[in-house]
């Protein structure tokens, strides 16, 4: 890399606010090939068998975010998924028992 006129360095594709917020959007993406033309978001994923499977993006992104208590994505608060089940056992919780 060396200077280039003006101060710059050559070299470097870099634009003022190109690094990612998230982890998960630091992630590579790939694109699988639709019949027609079309193109789809994917994520490989390697599968416990050695053998890496395709996941929707939207899907993987779904991976990462934390569950609830009783397998679902959490919403709103963060802390249960919002059914009424959940938020029961959560002020449960939260009173010491």
């Amino acid at each position: 890399m060396g200077a280039a006129p003006g101060g710059g360095t050559v070299g470097q594709d870099r634009v003022m606010g190109s690094v990612p917020a998230d982890p998960a959007d630091a992630r590579p993406r790939e694109w699988l090939a639709l019949p027609g033309g079309g193109i789809r978001p994917v994520v490989s994923v390697p599968g416990s068998s050695g053998v890496s499977e395709l996941l929707a993006y939207a899907a993987w992104l779904a991976r990462l975010r934390p569950a609830c208590q009783c397998g679902r994505s959490r919403l709103g608060s963060g802390r249960t998924c919002g059914s009424a089940e959940c938020v029961a056992e959560l002020r449960v919780q939260e009173a010491g028992g």
